[in-house]
């Protein structure tokens, strides 16, 4: 059994060993965790704003990266009907925030989807092939799934980093 360390910014540090659905499943979690403390202790004006013409904000990183583990991780490897926020016509839509999406909204999302996924992944193994036939087609496993994942939201963390850095200079890994 693994011991849990939670770091200075309430983040749970990734599982030092493991199976490699655990270990790389820790350091999605970790990186989920940091989107959520790059968008702390700001105000929902401060959460909307966007210095790049994409219009792209902490809060639109958060809600597309709700719907980026909806997909890849309910829809793909779970097999599941879910819905999404965009659409054939816009495929852009969970980028945009609406009116009524708040932090809390956003975040509340975000951790049942973590529950989400904490289900459908309970027992797979990483060459597991995904649920979803196009992916298994292609010869994806839970594996390739699960490390897209990483990529995907790191490389959002890293955008958060900049964006909260040119909001109140805060920096931090």
């Amino acid at each position: 059994m693994t011991e849990t360390i939670i770091d200075e910014q309430g983040r749970t540090e990734p599982p030092r060993s493991g199976g490699p659905v655990e270990v790389v499943m820790g350091f999605h979690r970790f990186l989920r965790e940091t989107l959520y403390w790059k968008c702390a202790g700001l105000t929902e004006e401060q959460l909307r704003w966007s210095p790049v013409p994409s219009g792209t904000c902490l809060l639109g990183i958060l809600k597309h990266s709700v719907n980026v583990e909806r997909w890849w991780i309910a829809q793909v490897i779970g097999g599941l009907d879910v819905e999404f926020d965009w659409t054939d016509d816009d495929k852009d839509a969970d980028w945009r925030l609406l009116p009524e999406d708040t932090l809390e909204s956003v975040r509340a999302a975000y951790e049942a989807e973590a529950q989400r996924s904490a289900q459908v992944l309970a027992g797979v193994q990483w060459d597991d092939a995904p649920k979803e036939a196009q992916a298994a087609a292609h010869g994806l496993n839970v594996g390739w799934v699960l490390t897209h994942m990483v990529e995907e939201v790191g490389r959002h963390c890293g955008h958060a980093d900049l964006i909260r850095e040119l909001i109140d200079g805060q920096t931090g890994e």
